[in-house]
């Protein structure tokens, strides 16, 4: 009788790939299971051998290890979903008073000041700094902040919030002092603020400082710091110009009325400059002016002494009071020296160690002096405010970052 030929397949798994171990006896490649062909090829018979699990070389373990990871899983879990209910539920209460999560970005200063409280007598620090809050989808609010901090250990006194109608938010401010208690800055070349030195505040006086001269009703176009004279240049809106003395409250329409009320006021006062019509470079005297001020040389009395003051500038000054700042030498860069000098004979009562920072404003205070400072890259831009004693010792460095 015939055969037909038929492929080999394994009974367990049905695979045709086989390797034949001997004559009718084969073995599955695929699953492992052994079988052979009785003779009439009519039976198969097969012989299948489970594999075991592999057995680790490693000693047995805790049999209760799988138990307690499902129960740390779960409990891991159920933190996650409870912290998330808290979290929600107190992000609903806060939705309460603000709608807003917006990203508020490190304040960014602008311009900083020194002056004195007048009923503390102690130096005060104001910077003017603004608050970006960013809203997302490339929106952000400000806020202008004037900040005081107490310059003898950095307590904050007052953090006060600038209406944007007031000041804006993307100017700075200059100062200048025409006595311990009036203070002026100007403000984005058209708006004056007042400071008061009692309550630590600054406001807009634009319009009511000029309410009574008609010849500002038209508004303010322009106001400068005039340096020469205790005044107030200012331009109007119609292009015409004035000059305002804060002490007298009076306003000049030209340079002749101004140069006869600043002789009215005149006080002694003290700055650098020449006796002479050239001088060199670089190289002043220190001049003392007495009223009636005048181009006479009689009015003027050289305090030099004999010294040289390389780019001198005035810190602060008063009837009794003269401190100074001066390149120690020639150089381009040179450290600035700070003296105290004597208003009758000219000398130098004392100076600090020279040192490379700008000196911006100072102020007198019942310490003694407060002089606001700032260094360059290599100081890593710090700055702040030194306090110096009448003796002329350092009392307290209030120094903040570059960041601050």
């Amino acid at each position: 009788m015939a055969k037909d030929i038929k492929a080999i397949k394994c009974p367990h798994c049905g695979s045709t790939s086989n390797q034949e171990l001997k004559t009718d006896f084969y073995k599955c490649q695929h699953c492992g299971t052994e079988y052979f062909l009785d003779s009439d090829d009519v039976h198969i018979y097969h012989h299948h051998n489970r594999t075991g699990p592999l057995q680790s070389s490693a000693p047995p373990g805790n049999q209760k290890l799988p138990v307690y990871i499902l129960i740390g899983a779960i409990a891991f879990i159920a933190v996650v979903i409870v912290s998330s209910i808290i979290f929600q539920k107190k992000g609903t209460a806060s939705n309460t008073y603000s709608t807003s999560t917006a990203y508020k970005m490190p304040r960014m200063y602008r311009s900083s000041f020194v002056y004195t409280n007048t009923d503390s007598g102690d130096p005060v620090y104001l910077r003017m700094g603004t608050d970006r809050m960013d809203k997302g989808n490339d929106k952000a609010t400000y806020e202008l902040h004037a900040q005081f901090n107490s310059a003898l250990d950095g307590k904050l006194i007052a953090d006060r919030v600038m209406s944007s109608a007031n000041h804006s938010d993307d100017c700075s401010l200059t100062f200048r002092t025409y006595a311990p208690d009036l203070i002026y800055a100007i403000a984005c070349n058209n708006m004056i603020l007042q400071l008061d030195t009692r309550s630590n505040k600054l406001t807009d006086v634009t319009q009511s400082l000029f309410a009574s001269f008609p010849e500002l009703s038209s508004g303010v176009g322009r106001i400068d710091f005039d340096y020469s004279k205790p005044m107030l240049n200012i331009m109007n809106n119609e292009g015409k110009s004035y000059h305002y003395f804060p002490l007298l409250k009076k306003l000049a329409d030209n340079d002749q009325q101004a140069a006869a009320i600043a002789a009215q006021g005149a006080k002694r006062y003290f700055y650098f400059g020449s006796m002479t019509d050239s001088f060199e470079l670089r190289l002043s005297d220190l001049i003392e002016a007495t009223p009636p001020i005048s181009n006479d040389p009689k009015s003027r009395r050289n305090l030099t002494s004999g010294r040289q003051y390389f780019e001198g500038k005035i810190l602060y000054q008063d009837s009794s009071n003269l401190l100074i700042a001066t390149n120690s030498t020639a150089a381009d860069e040179a450290p600035v020296s700070v003296q105290q000098i004597d208003v009758n004979t000219g000398k130098t009562l004392w100076a600090l160690k020279p040192d490379r920072y700008f000196l911006q404003s100072a102020s007198k205070c019942k310490q003694g002096f407060a002089i606001e400072y700032r260094k360059e890259a290599e100081a890593d831009y710090v700055h702040g405010v030194m306090v110096i004693s009448p003796s002329g010792k350092l009392v307290h460095n209030y120094e903040l970052s570059r960041s601050e």
